[in-house]
């Protein structure tokens, strides 16, 4: 059996595969698809190393940010513990919205969100916090 980050990972590929590209949606659904087997810190865990992995490999190493990784990661498991999905797609269809990348600007603001220690680690939100 793979280590969880290998089965990230490999979720992540297969993704990509299927998709054809890694953009906002792919984001979501491989926070959808660790967070189905996992609980928040070790699908957060999971999502991390295998989205800084496919960034090193792809030469975007300094792409990654993580307070918005785990932010939507938080927003995803908000919406999956209002209704089950069968797939992916079926839940990113009761929930079209998520698809809307600004609607983390509820939660932070531009100027928290393009700092330096929000792109490296987890920073809580500076608007109005993530409910319970």
């Amino acid at each position: 059996m793979h280590a969880p980050d290998e089965d990230a990972f490999a979720a992540l590929r297969d993704i990509v595969e299927r998709r054809g590209q890694f953009g906002h949606a792919q984001h979501l659904e491989l926070a959808w698809t660790c967070l189905r087997s996992s609980p928040f810190e070790q699908a957060a865990a999971r999502v991390d190393a295998a989205i800084r992995r496919f960034a090193v490999l792809h030469g975007a190493s300094d792409r990654f940010h993580g307070t918005i990784t785990r932010a939507w990661l938080r927003v995803v498991e908000i919406h999956m513990t209002e209704r089950r999905a069968a797939s992916f797609d079926d839940f990113i269809a009761a929930y079209p919205a998520l698809l809307n990348k600004d609607l983390l600007a509820r939660h932070y603001s531009a100027e928290l969100l393009s700092s330096e220690q929000a792109r490296v680690g987890w920073v809580d939100p500076d608007v109005r916090a993530f409910p319970a």
